[in-house]
């Protein structure tokens, strides 16, 4: 438990520093976007791009298919619920099963899986990291088009969506990573270690700006769907996660790591969604503090399951 205390702890002090911060003034909010820049365009880049090409072999197809797979049936299970039982419009639903689904495995994934498997560990997350927003966000983003009526179809939607993820910065570095370990060379030192240098920054700084870019609760009002997402994302999406990877026959740190990538609580990007929609704006924002907050707990329980 100790072990496990002293992987956790440090990680959620951190989130709590950078919430202080902001509160408090003691960093403006620009100050905070330029730090989050260097972490998503620098740090977070450089650490993924040496894990990779410093990874024992991977297999990575059966992580993602484990993944993804439990991803979308918990994403339709979610929107049924919001839709028939919450009875909400298609939109709201859509965002609902987002919450229900969408972890943050950048920010708070990267940093908790480097502390408890190092390099290996991060290298098995990239399958995960690689297709989270590039299969979740469109299909949701389709759906809610359908539903506002604004004109766009599922191709547009497509053409508007890839061209960013194709030049996200994280998944940009995972392809040349592979590209480079194809050629089988390794790294003269001097690139070795600006590489452990400045990706060694990453880990707490993300979670020092993930904690300064939570966005503010907006109360209570929406407290049914604010249970059920939470409660999907850290207890079911792990635990069907768990069962497919056992199915797909991924063992070893693989196993642990897409376990406890689908056990991450509801990331930013879910929140984001909503309120470019303009819709559960309330209830996605209040999901990422709550779910963020109690996967203080969840993620305990997982690493002591899984180590």
């Amino acid at each position: 438990m100790g072990i496990l205390f002293g992987i956790v702890a440090p990680v959620f002090v951190l989130i709590g520093a950078g919430v202080i911060s902001l509160r408090l003034r003691w960093l403006s909010a620009e100050a905070i976007r330029g730090m989050t820049d260097l972490v998503f365009y620098a740090a977070m880049p450089c650490l993924l791009f040496r894990s990779v090409v410093e990874a024992p072999p991977l297999r990575l197809a059966d992580v993602a298919v484990s993944f993804i797979g439990g991803a979308y049936v918990l994403y339709f299970a979610g929107l049924l619920l919001a839709r028939f039982v919450f009875r909400v419009r298609l939109a709201q639903a859509s965002v609902f099963g987002i919450n229900c689904v969408f972890g943050n495995t950048v920010m708070l994934g990267i940093p908790i899986i480097d502390a408890a498997w190092g390099p290996e560990g991060v290298a098995n997350l990239l399958a995960v990291v690689a297709l989270h927003s590039a299969m979740l966000l469109p299909l949701a983003t389709i759906l809610i088009e359908a539903d506002t009526g604004t004109g766009q179809g599922p191709l547009a939607v497509l053409r508007v969506a890839l061209p960013g993820i194709a030049r996200n910065p994280v998944v940009v570095a995972i392809f040349l990573a592979f590209a480079w370990r194809l050629t089988g060379f390794g790294f003269a030192a001097p690139v070795h270690r600006l590489l452990l240098l400045v990706g060694s920054a990453g880990p707490p700084l993300a979670l020092f700006c993930l904690g300064a870019s939570l966005p503010k609760p907006q109360g209570l009002n929406n407290l049914r769907e604010i249970v059920a997402a939470s409660a999907f994302k850290l207890v079911a999406m792990p635990a069907l996660v768990a069962v497919l990877a056992h199915l797909m026959g991924v063992t070893g740190v693989a196993y642990a790591v897409v376990v406890l990538a689908a056990g991450m609580p509801t990331g930013a990007n879910a929140f984001l969604l909503a309120r470019r929609f303009g819709t559960m704006m309330e209830a996605s924002a209040t999901t990422v503090v709550v779910s963020t907050a109690l996967s203080v707990l969840s993620l305990t329980v997982l690493l002591g399951w899984l180590r």
